[in-house]
């Protein structure tokens, strides 16, 4: 987990110094959706077999310069093999944005903090009851998005992220989740404030 976090430490600081933004002070917002690929680490020693799923829900941001700071609500199904999860996670993101071709594509890598709130569980795993599953999970999420951006302000664009969990999913066994997230996002620029 360092060398990840060194890597976009050091990935943020090359894109962020020679490029702008949208614009200081431009909103957004839009939907987001798509795939989530999972699997239960330190599950008894091991993990789980990986486990596809979905992911859809919504965002906010705002353009600052060089970075964005993005607020998301979405669906995610997680868990692995026989044990499936569902959560509504809560993240807040924050990274740089590069701005190619005269402002029609960005790109943007970013981390931030998340907390997820457990909706449903089935396990049919002898030995681990839905009942023991944690009720909040919080992740360090790790991303990157392009989008190509129109005149008019609206964008279309892929998402890409790892989570990384700090907690276990359950408390009786060490099992975490490792969820992968494929999303498409479409959106707005909102209007921009004074500065």
């Amino acid at each position: 987990m360092l060398r990840a976090g060194r890597a976009l430490l050091v990935a943020t600081t090359v894109l962020a110094t020679p490029v702008l933004a949208q614009g200081p002070g431009s909103n957004f917002g839009g939907l987001i959706g798509g795939a989530s690929l999972s699997d239960l680490g330190g599950y008894f020693g091991g993990s789980t077999t990986s486990r596809w799923g979905g992911t859809a829900g919504a965002f906010v941001g705002h353009n600052a310069g060089r970075t964005a700071l993005m607020l998301e609500g979405y669906w995610i199904q997680k868990g692995g093999g026989d044990i499936s999860l569902d959560y509504i996670e809560v993240p807040v993101t924050f990274g740089a944005i590069a701005v190619t071709g005269a402002g029609a594509a960005r790109g943007r890598i970013y981390t931030g903090i998340g907390i997820g709130f457990k909706v449903s569980c089935s396990s049919d795993v002898a030995g681990v009851a839905c009942d023991d599953a944690n009720g909040t999970e919080w992740t360090w999420p790790i991303g990157f998005q392009i989008a190509s951006v129109k005149d008019n302000g609206t964008f279309f664009g892929l998402d890409i992220r790892y989570s990384f969990a700090l907690n276990d999913a359950f408390d009786v066994i060490d099992a975490y989740n490792r969820p992968w997230q494929f999303r498409i996002m479409f959106g707005k620029q909102l209007g921009t404030s004074g500065y």
